[in-house]
């Protein structure tokens, strides 16, 4: 930190077309009863009224200053902010997010007093669109064990020296989603020290379009569990547990696909090639072949698709040109789970439509999934309940 007894703080915000909130963002910084700030606004190119306010706020505040061009998203944007910056402590507020009043006052006292804080972080409320507040985000003191288990650090409630930034060479461009919650755990174990205030220091908004509200299934659990395995080489059971709890509603074929993408089901059968177009559909027969690990061999395979006919569909279904089981898959959606077990090192499973009277494409499949033993249980417990898949991940996963 400077020697002045006011150093400078930088807010950083990455901004994309949120005229609508990031007047009251803007107002929040220069508020401050804190003056030796500088807020920067690193735009990415808004095609709304952002550009408009941004221009309004220079032309007021000398504290303010803005570029406006393409960027490649909200951690690009971040890391221009940061070399754009001059202060020693480092604010980063998104643009639908606000300081409350006297939060830069309070951090930077707390960081004078406590000059082996790299890092501190206080509590926050969570907002929504008409700045109600929902619920509340309190700090607590957190170590590296409880960023395996959880984030429990509420972004726009944290500031940061920015010599660790740079140490750090700033947020990794790679996420999109849990960029923060990668910084905190590297923050964590390279061993600067982290602090915690007991006090609310921003308002969080939550709302369903909300980069939280809409991509936190889709885009934050892959980054979650690829963050994990990153910092940890495993991911908490409080963590898969969280997901399944929330979004047992992507079903099973999306739990095990994640799953199997990121190895959390370690030697898992794979399929490594197939004659299946799933943006078309199947007209008689398919095939795919399945790559098996000795440790665990091939149990079942899980089927998900639909029917497009008016009709039942009879289907054999082989595995190495052997009939397992003839189904008749009626009108709409269906899913299968089909028993194949086999210890062969490739085998070659296929489905072949018997009463097809129509030149069309007569079914679509979304998903196959070749299942291990290990796999088709974690199947079974899901379809059972939250409880029953709980209690299956603390019994097969120790961490």
């Amino acid at each position: 930190m400077n020697k002045t007894k006011y150093p400078l703080v930088s807010i950083i915000t990455p901004s994309y077309n949120q005229g609508k909130f990031i007047r009251e963002t803007i107002e929040s910084v220069l508020t401050q009863d804190y003056k030796n700030l500088e807020h920067i606004v690193v735009d990415g190119g808004s095609s709304d009224e952002t550009l408009q306010i941004l221009k309004e706020y220079r032309e007021l505040d000398s504290r303010f200053r803005f570029i406006s061009e393409p960027d490649n998203g909200q951690s690009h944007a971040i890391n221009k902010g940061l070399k754009m910056a001059k202060g020693d402590i480092i604010g980063w507020l998104n643009s639908d997010d606000t300081y409350v009043p006297g939060a830069v006052n309070h951090v930077v006292t707390t960081f004078i007093q406590n000059p082996y804080y790299s890092m501190i972080f206080g509590s926050a409320n969570i907002t929504n669109v008409e700045n109600e507040i929902i619920s509340q985000f309190k700090a607590r003191p957190v170590r590296l064990n409880d960023l395996f288990k959880s984030c429990p650090i509420c972004q726009p409630a944290v500031f940061l020296r920015k010599k660790t930034l740079e140490e750090l060479e700033g947020i990794d461009e790679r996420l999109d989603f849990c960029m923060d919650y990668d910084l905190w755990i590297r923050i964590a174990k390279s061993g600067y020290q982290i602090g915690n205030v007991q006090v609310i220091l921003a308002n969080s908004r939550y709302y369903p379009d909300s980069k939280t509200g809409s991509k936190y299934a889709d885009v934050g659990f892959p980054e979650i569990i690829k963050t994990s395995k990153k910092h940890f080489g495993m991911v908490s059971t409080a963590w898969l547990n969280l997901f399944l709890k929330h979004y047992r509603s992507k079903g099973i074929c999306w739990f095990i696909k994640l799953f199997k993408s990121y190895s959390i089901f370690i030697d898992s059968p794979c399929i490594t090639e197939s004659n299946l177009d799933r943006s078309t559909g199947v007209q008689e027969e398919f095939y795919s072949m399945i790559q098996n690990h000795p440790s665990k061999p091939l149990h079942a395979i899980l089927i998900k698709g639909t029917n497009k006919t008016d009709e039942n569909i009879i289907c054999n279904f082989l595995l190495n040109d052997q009939l397992i089981q003839q189904i008749n898959i009626k009108k709409g959606p269906f899913e299968l789970k089909i028993p194949v077990i086999s210890t062969n090192n490739t085998n070659k499973f296929s489905v072949t439509s018997i009463n097809r009277e129509t030149e069309d494409n007569i079914y679509k499949i979304s998903d196959i999934l070749p299942l291990s033993v290990e796999e088709y249980d974690f199947l079974k417990e899901f379809e059972k309940g939250e409880l029953y898949v709980k209690r299956w991940i603390k019994q097969h996963f120790k961490y």
